[in-house]
Formats: C-alpha cells, structure tokens, sequence
C-alpha cells in the first residue's frame, strides 16, 4: 500500500511540473506548483515508510 502511494506520489510530482510548463492554460503554474508542493510532501512521507527487502 505504501508502495503504491509513493508511487502516486511520484506521478503526481511529475504532473505538477508539467502543468507548469505547459504554455496554454494560465492558471496551470498556481495549480501545478500546489500539486507539485502536494505530491512532494507525500512523497517524502510515504519515503520514509517505505519498507525495504533485506537482500
């Protein structure tokens, strides 16, 4: 589960930056860069409860 919401998380970031990139939309920097803020926090929670295999 945990897996899987930093997984989001990092799809979200990546979404994030492109809204904020993209030329056509206006508002897409403000909803980009508080997506981008959104999936950063989550990914740096889901981060560090991430359980890793021994190998």
């Amino acid at each position: 589960m945990i897996t899987w919401l930093d997984r989001i998380a990092r799809a979200g970031m990546a979404l994030g930056a492109g809204l904020m990139l993209q030329p056509w939309w206006q508002g897409g920097l403000r909803w980009g860069f508080f997506a981008t803020a959104c999936f950063s926090l989550l990914h740096i929670l889901t981060s560090h409860l991430v359980v890793r295999e021994r190998p």
